[in-house]
């Protein structure tokens, strides 16, 4: 009978010890989500100069495709640095407003590249203008890489810019009005990507002048993937826990 209830008292003892270990590793998991899950608050997104998002400063910036009309031959180059591919930062976890940056949210996303006049395009004929076309894209299997319309950081707000959406595929233009340009580039998944681009001389509705020879140029993006932070933090106190156990 002794025997039987001390094993009674040690099993009741072994259930409220193992409710404790319980209870202990819910308030430690629940610790460590909090931890590396901060909470939300709507924020203006960052300004082009600062979307670079490998983590050093010197390669934050604009990263300007400067467009020039010399008689009738247009060229464009990239100015160096910041460095190619640029890095896109994260928009995942944040609150962006107005709510026409919601575009930018849960995935990555670069602005450092624009375009920009390099001198003046005095000598377009009356009623032409320079047109930018989309000609071509990489992209890694089963992502979405999108641009939004952005605009110039100098003479305008971020709430004057649109984000609509431009250069959705292969042969779609746009009217450029010779200022300081920067779109945003979206993309959802880890890897490689890039678009390219015509510059070229139009008439309103976009049709290339053929007295004109166009220039083309290739702007390169990559994704890092984020560490799983919260899996992580978990899992290392999970594993703290057993090891003190």
């Amino acid at each position: 009978m002794q025997r039987l209830v001390s094993l009674i008292f040690e099993n009741n003892l072994l259930e409220q010890e193992i409710k404790n270990m319980n209870l202990k590793m819910l308030t430690l998991a629940a610790l460590a989500v909090l931890t590396c899950t901060p909470p939300s608050f709507a924020v203006a997104p960052p300004m082009p100069p600062m979307t670079n998002g490998d983590g050093n400063p010197a390669n934050n910036g604009m990263k300007h495709a400067n467009v020039a009309l010399s008689g009738t031959v247009v060229s464009v180059n990239i100015n160096t640095p910041p460095p190619s591919p640029v890095t896109m930062i994260s928009g995942h976890g944040t609150d962006y407003t107005p709510s026409k940056f919601d575009v930018l949210e849960n995935v990555y996303f670069n602005a450092q590249h624009g375009w920009l006049p390099d001198g003046f395009f005095n000598t377009l004929p009356a009623g032409d203008s320079i047109w930018i076309k989309r000609t071509a894209a990489t992209q890694p299997a089963g992502s979405i890489f999108k641009v939004y319309d952005g605009g110039n950081v100098i003479t305008e707000t971020m709430n004057d810019w649109s984000m609509n959406e431009v250069y959705a595929v292969n042969g779609d233009i746009w009217q450029w009005d010779g200022a300081m340009q920067h779109d945003y580039f979206t993309a959802d998944l880890a890897g490689n990507y890039s678009m390219s681009f015509d510059i070229y001389v139009g008439d309103a509705t976009g049709v290339a002048n053929a007295g004109f020879t166009p220039a083309s140029t290739t702007f390169n993006f990559t994704v890092v993937p984020e560490p799983p932070t919260c899996a992580l933090a978990l899992l290392g106190t999970i594993g703290l826990f057993v090891r003190r156990r």
